[in-house]
């Protein structure tokens, strides 16, 4: 699957639907829920040319095809449980694909977003008594129980996230975040090296509440941006769905590359 990320970045840039990043974390972060899904893939040859990922708990189809291989695709959406589906906006030929499925209602937007990184970004100035950082293995309780508050309920645990922190391409040194006076984490954000693309992931996003409209959520991230630069990555990409995320990295720098519109049965 990571594999098929790697080349479809590589063909389309920052329209690519999916980073290895994301299905590092999409699947690392649910430890104990593997019985709930269904993975199919396509090859041709040694290479994986698409996927799918059945979240039987949700109905939820995950799925990427190569841009060589589309006509795969009625196969990968023919799958009898699957309730919800996605597909670029515009996409015509794609959309018939689901038509014929019957997913024809509209349910969900997820907008990807992109910006360059020709040059690294001038940190803005926190707090008295914040500062940027970021973490190790000795932070693992505290970098879970900040994204427990901020995604409550979270099925996130220590030991799944230790299962994210083990898994390629993690790097503690792209863990970032924004530490209180009290050495509590305010805001974060995990990226993801593309080293083969030059092109980082933030997955996922956060901060605090009681941390929120204090302009932490835009430092941490241009923090995250610029250990990016760092290590000699040229691009990162983010996702949203809420006016307010979205809102969030356009104050960063992001601009929207594709929308993916979700449809239901």
């Amino acid at each position: 699957m990571q594999q098929l990320a790697v080349a479809q970045r590589r063909l389309l840039g920052p329209r690519a639907p999916w980073h290895i990043g994301d299905i590092a974390w999409q699947i690392r972060q649910h430890e104990g829920r593997e019985d709930e899904w269904t993975f199919r893939l396509w090859h041709d040859g040694s290479d994986v040319v698409a996927w799918s990922w059945l979240k039987g708990d949700q109905g939820l189809l995950y799925h990427d095809v190569h841009t060589q291989h589309r006509h795969l695709l009625d196969e990968i959406v023919d799958e009898p449980e699957a309730k919800i589906a996605d597909v670029p906006e515009g996409d015509d030929e794609a959309r018939a694909v689901l038509e014929r499925h019957g997913f024809v209602t509209p349910v969900s937007r997820t907008h990807l977003n992109a910006r360059d990184l020709r040059d690294p970004p001038e940190l803005p100035a926190l707090p008295d008594g914040f500062r940027f950082r970021t973490v190790d293995e000795d932070d693992l309780a505290e970098r879970v129980a900040v994204h427990r508050d901020v995604w409550a309920p979270s099925r996130v645990t220590e030991s799944s996230y230790r299962n994210v922190m083990r898994e390629w391409p993690y790097r503690a040194s792209l863990d970032c975040v924004v530490e209180a006076p009290d050495g509590r984490f305010a805001a974060y954000v995990l990226a993801w090296p593309d080293d083969e693309n030059r092109t980082g992931l933030f997955e996922p996003v956060g901060t605090r509440e009681e941390f929120r409209r204090r302009g932490l959520g835009a430092a941490v991230c241009t923090f995250a941006l610029r250990r990016l630069y760092e290590q000699g990555l040229r691009c990162a990409v983010v996702v949203c769905e809420s006016d307010a995320a979205c809102a969030l990295y356009e104050s960063v720098g992001f601009d929207r590359t594709l929308t993916l519109v979700g449809y239901a049965r």
